[in-house]
């Protein structure tokens, strides 16, 4: 798994930005891709654990969990 941090993030649209520490890349995550317990929330500099896929010719954070 990569690890992260986010960048931007809106519940509302459902979606924001996440940058791979690695590769300092930036990344589309969409709020079905992350999984949440007890009412957790993505918030702004928040490290995250993800996978990366390639999805309709931009990259993707899927399967994301809160560090």
């Amino acid at each position: 798994m990569s690890k992260g941090k986010i960048k931007e993030y809106s519940s509302a649209r459902g979606s924001g930005i996440i940058i791979d520490l690695e590769t300092g890349q930036e990344l589309i995550v969409y709020a079905n891709y992350v999984d949440l317990k007890n009412g957790e929330k993505l918030t702004e500099g928040q490290e995250v654990e993800f996978q990366i896929e390639n999805k309709r010719g931009d990259i993707w954070a899927i399967d994301v969990h809160i560090m």
